[in-house]
């Protein structure tokens, strides 16, 4: 393991029950087991995680057919599922609970990407809607 790879591990973790036999779960609970159930802090992270992976063009999140339709008709009655990602936000609950990754990829990109979480990621509006819209994987 790399030393990038170490610093991200200390920084993420997963419940054993949260991954499916592939080693996928979703962005929210990797982000809860991180920060032992709290859910302000969870919702902090994920957000993080959720501006993050998209400001680096992470190509791994996937999502169910039905779950993408469900996500595309709420964005398309209310924007702010893809423009509000703040730790305070809601809209930060509903995607990250649909958006599921492989947890070792997960940790191996950001470590390799550099992910800290002190740092403000703030993609813009329109590459928020190009990572939903042509990165996440249908699976």
């Amino acid at each position: 393991m790399s030393s990038a790879d170490s610093a991200a591990t200390s920084l993420v973790r997963v419940n054993q029950d949260d991954l499916d036999s592939s080693g996928f779960a979703s962005i929210w609970n990797i982000a809860s087991a991180s920060r032992d159930g709290n859910v302000e802090e969870t919702r902090a992270f994920a957000a993080s995680l959720l501006c993050f992976l998209c400001q680096k063009e992470c190509d791994f999140v996937v999502i169910s057919t039905t779950d993408a339709e469900y996500l595309d008709a709420w964005f398309e009655r209310d924007s702010t599922l893809l423009y509000n990602w703040k730790p305070d936000s809601e809209r930060v609950d509903v995607l990250s609970q649909h958006a599921e990754v492989p947890f070792e990829a997960l940790v191996h990109f950001l470590g390799n990407k550099s992910y800290s979480p002190e740092r403000n990621y703030s993609p813009k509006r329109a590459l928020r809607v190009e990572w939903f819209s042509n990165q996440w994987n249908l699976g």
